[in-house]
């Protein structure tokens, strides 16, 4: 029986640049030695690079990197998801939730904002006929050391350029 070839790479390899559509396998591990994901196996994720997804710290980090590159980079608290803002823990009445809704401390929930984009957060306390929600990033306050490894690099199409929502980045994209 004849060996087959050892496999090859056909061309250059690509490298992870501004609008390439990249998917990673991540890893988070903060301070106090809590992982996301809780189980402390890496989780897939797919992106345009430099729309706003990650960090911008982490984008540019990874900005160079092909398939098969792994790294780890570490970011402080304002190079994450920045600082608790107080502002964003707010009281809102048990009544703007539907009766059949169990409303417990750690729930996420989601809702829009006035342009229909997402929102999500965290109910942090129920007290009487109010909830306390918090709309920071669950990562806020938090320095992060976060591995990656890169699975796929590709330029990002127009209809993966569209699916951008992020206003941070100026496009116009008309996601969901």
């Amino acid at each position: 029986m004849p060996r087959s070839a050892p496999l090859k790479t056909v061309g250059r390899p690509v490298h992870i640049t501004q609008d390439s559509y990249v998917t990673v396998d991540y890893l988070i591990r903060l301070e106090n030695g809590e992982q996301f994901p809780a189980s402390g196996s890496p989780e897939r994720l797919s992106f345009c690079m430099g729309h706003g997804v990650m960090p911008p710290d982490l984008e540019t980090a990874l900005l160079g990197l092909k398939v098969g590159d792994h790294t780890t980079v570490y970011l402080t608290q304002e190079q994450a998801y920045g600082a608790v803002d107080e502002d964003l823990v707010i009281e809102i009445p048990k009544a703007e939730f539907a009766p059949e809704v169990e409303l417990i401390p750690g729930a996420v929930f989601e809702t829009e904002d006035e342009e229909g984009h997402p929102v999500y957060f965290i109910i942090t306390r129920v007290t009487g006929d109010t909830v306390v929600a918090d709309f920071n990033h669950p990562l806020a306050g938090q320095a992060l050391e976060v591995s990656v490894t890169v699975r796929e690099v590709r330029p990002a199409t127009p209809e993966d350029l569209e699916a951008c929502t992020c206003e941070a980045c100026g496009h116009e994209g008309g996601g969901a």
